[in-house]
């Protein structure tokens, strides 16, 4: 699948684009993959959004793909001791990998190969972490069915495209805005058995369902992805995890798990409830690109702090706080602090009290 240099660099230029067409997620991975389906030809392929805090895939774009992610994808994702982990990707120096070249040749020393690709006759596996400041924003998976591979040209133009990528997918997060709509909801849960089946259902649990796109029956079809990823976290001995989730309304919803106590080991309780302001001020902070120090700051103007406390606070002087701030405005659109809570961080959650 031999594809020429001016395809390639007529596709950088196309994808670094991207990062200013202002596209909601679902558009941004479909126009993705059509962008890189010409450089970087596969027979099926897999893009997820990602909770950059987390590390959870949140909703998936699939093309060409037997069958939707699940369970079972969700369950390897979180496989540490696997090769070409998203995590590992966005921690190295390059976020991208091949797998035949990860295992030095020995494809069944991958647990993921042995269990999902090879079933499915895939030899090759191309992955990139799509990261942005050294945060992971989403990431995608290419395949080829055997005896086709990856090269290490194909490799690299997936790592010079990833940063692009990650600056597309931070903006798109970004531009989520709440719109009322489920802060009105009550929280809901949802508990899945050991055999990942819903065992018991709350009634405000089905409207959070709709909210994130789910038109089925919860006894026969698959849960929302963010709600199974977590599931599988919780079900990986971490304990408790959490992921934030755009929804159909674009208001960030808040999925947390936990492990259930009492009955068969294994199940697992799903809270879903209304994103506030504190749980989504550090991705949005991250979004627009602030610094540790800017978004420390942040938090402090969030807070309803005045200059000299936040000086105070931050063992720094009134103009430094002054300097930070007009970087912050600089960086988020705006003029005044009012804005910078108004338009920026309180559209996400309930306002902040006066």
């Amino acid at each position: 699948m031999r594809v020429n240099h001016s395809t390639r660099s007529r596709t950088h230029a196309e994808v670094a684009r991207l990062d200013s067409a202002k596209l909601d997620l679902p558009t941004l991975m479909a126009e993705a993959a059509r962008l890189l389906a010409a450089a970087l030809p596969y027979d099926a392929g897999c893009w997820h959004t990602m909770d950059p805090a987390t590390m959870i895939e949140t909703s998936f774009y699939i093309d060409d793909m037997p069958k939707p992610p699940g369970n079972q994808v969700a369950e390897f994702a979180y496989l540490t001791n696997d090769y070409n982990t998203f995590p590992k990707l966005t921690q190295g120096r390059r976020h991208s990998g091949v797998l035949t070249e990860a295992t030095e040749g020995r494809l069944d020393r991958s647990t993921r190969y042995r269990e999902l690709l090879r079933p499915l006759d895939i030899r090759g596996e191309l992955r990139a972490a799509l990261v942005a400041d050294g945060a992971c924003w989403g990431c995608f998976a290419f395949f080829r069915e055997d005896p086709m591979d990856f090269t290490a040209d194909e490799r690299d133009f997936a790592h010079d495209v990833a940063s692009l990528l990650g600056n597309s997918f931070r903006a798109a997060g970004a531009r989520a805005r709440m719109t009322g709509r489920v802060a009105a909801l009550w929280p809901g849960l949802i508990l899945i058995g050991e055999d990942r089946r819903v065992e018991s259902i709350t009634t405000p649990a089905r409207k959070w369902l709709e909210e994130l796109g789910f038109p089925g029956d919860v006894n026969h079809d698959p849960l929302p992805y963010a709600l199974i990823t977590v599931a599988e976290r919780v079900r990986g001995n971490v304990g408790e995890a959490s992921a934030r989730v755009p929804g159909a309304s674009g208001d960030w919803i808040q999925v947390l798990g936990s492990p259930a106590l009492g009955g068969d080991p294994g199940r697992v309780a799903i809270i879903l409830q209304a994103a506030t302001i504190p749980s989504i001020a550090p991705l949005i902070s991250a979004a627009y690109g602030l610094t540790a120090r800017e978004r420390e700051l942040t938090d402090l103007v969030l807070e309803g702090c005045g200059t000299a406390e936040i000086a105070r606070r931050l063992f720094i002087s009134p103009h430094t706080v002054q300097g930070h701030l007009k970087a912050i405005f600089a960086k988020t659109g705006v003029r005044s602090r009012r804005d910078l809570v108004s338009r920026v961080f309180a559209p996400h959650g309930r306002p902040p009290l006066d």
